[in-house]
């Protein structure tokens, strides 16, 4: 994962780094990384609190300056992570698991990533630096079970006691977000569950995070949890689930009034155990875990009955053979799901719904 390199720091020699690897190596989903210490008097050694927020910055300055200054032990500054402008390249100072001096009062909780950006001299933000970083946030957010929303992901500017303007209008929020939300292909965040961050504990609610104009796979777990509970209509969902529209933030909004959470529209940290709450207090006639063509047991036998119910199939055996994987596909098809003919998630909670 990390590559030694040998870099000549500007005013302090020739140091060769890679030799000390960060503290609590990533795990392998994180994207490459380059490692070069940060001076030791830039950073604290350890965690004062919890990592909830990842902060976003602009160097207004070249990668060379910004890796240098890290590195000087008179700057007293430094970030996690710096990504270079042309080619997306991500070096990393400081181990997450120690404090970088990025964003005052907030260092304790956040994790800082600056992207080299100096227009002066004809460094803007390019596609590369954009999807690298949503790579690498992805990959934070799954690490830290960081909802991966504007509440969570923030620029050094939203953050109290700052007083820097990074980043700024030229930083596109609105394009950077579409990316951390997809985590690219493979999705960096997705979970072993069906390829789905869900909520832990609970692999039929999904994860907090989303928000309108959010389209992903947690979308359609959540309109078929909302369909399930009587918010939405099976009908609004004919034509393909997972994305988060007007009838969707329509429905959350009544689930949200209805069980006492603020009325936001936004599925957040409130929302997510009360949806959990709501379904466990209905519960489902429909198998819990995930199943794979393959398969032979009990909750084989429990889909085959449902799905004969619902008359795509007349026979029961408990394995999951071609003739189950038919039956699924055919119910997914006709509910607007991605045609896998796998059972997970969103196809249990559809399940679940028609059932109703």
């Amino acid at each position: 994962m990390f590559r030694s390199i040998f870099v000549c720091a500007l005013a302090f020699g020739c140091l060769l780094v890679g030799s000390s690897p960060a503290l609590a190596a990533p795990p392998p989903y994180y994207p490459p990384i380059d490692w070069i210490p940060a001076a030791s008097s830039n950073y604290d050694v350890g965690r004062t609190a919890a990592i909830t927020t990842i902060v976003i910055h602009e160097t207004d300055g070249s990668y060379t300056s910004a890796r240098n200054w890290f590195t000087n032990p008179r700057s007293r500054v430094s970030a996690h992570y710096l990504i270079r402008a042309w080619d997306g390249a991500i070096t990393q100072f400081v181990a997450e698991t120690d404090t970088a001096f990025h964003a005052r009062s907030a260092n304790p909780w956040t994790i800082g990533i600056e992207h080299e950006f100096w227009p002066r001299y004809g460094i803007w933000h390019t596609d590369a630096q954009y999807r690298s970083s949503a790579q690498l946030v992805c990959a934070i957010a799954r690490r830290y079970n960081i909802p991966t929303d504007r509440d969570h992901i923030v620029g050094h500017n939203e953050l109290p006691g700052n007083d820097h303007s990074d980043p700024g209008p030229y930083w596109n929020w609105t394009y950077y977000m579409s990316l951390v939300r997809s985590c690219s292909e493979p999705r960096a965040q997705a979970l072993s569950r069906g390829g789905i961050n869900t909520l832990a504990d609970h692999s039929y609610v999904p994860a907090a995070g989303l928000e309108q104009g959010t389209a992903s796979e947690e979308v359609a777990l959540l309109q078929w949890d909302l369909v399930y509970l009587g918010f939405m209509s099976a009908d609004d969902l004919s034509d393909g689930s997972g994305t988060f529209g007007p009838l969707t933030l329509a429905a959350l909004t009544a689930f949200q009034e209805a069980n006492g959470v603020p009325a936001t529209g936004t599925y957040g940290d409130l929302t997510a155990p009360a949806l959990a709450q709501a379904i466990e207090a209905n519960p489902a006639t429909v198998p819990l875990v995930d199943l794979d063509p393959g398969t032979e047991s009990d909750d084989v036998t429990q889909l085959q009955t449902v799905l004969g119910q619902l008359g795509y199939m007349d026979l029961v055996t408990g394995y999951y053979g071609p003739m189950t994987t038919d039956a699924v596909v055919r119910f997914q098809d006709a509910n607007g799901i991605d045609a896998t003919g796998a059972y997970g998630p969103v196809t249990r909670m559809a399940l679940a719904a028609r059932t109703r």
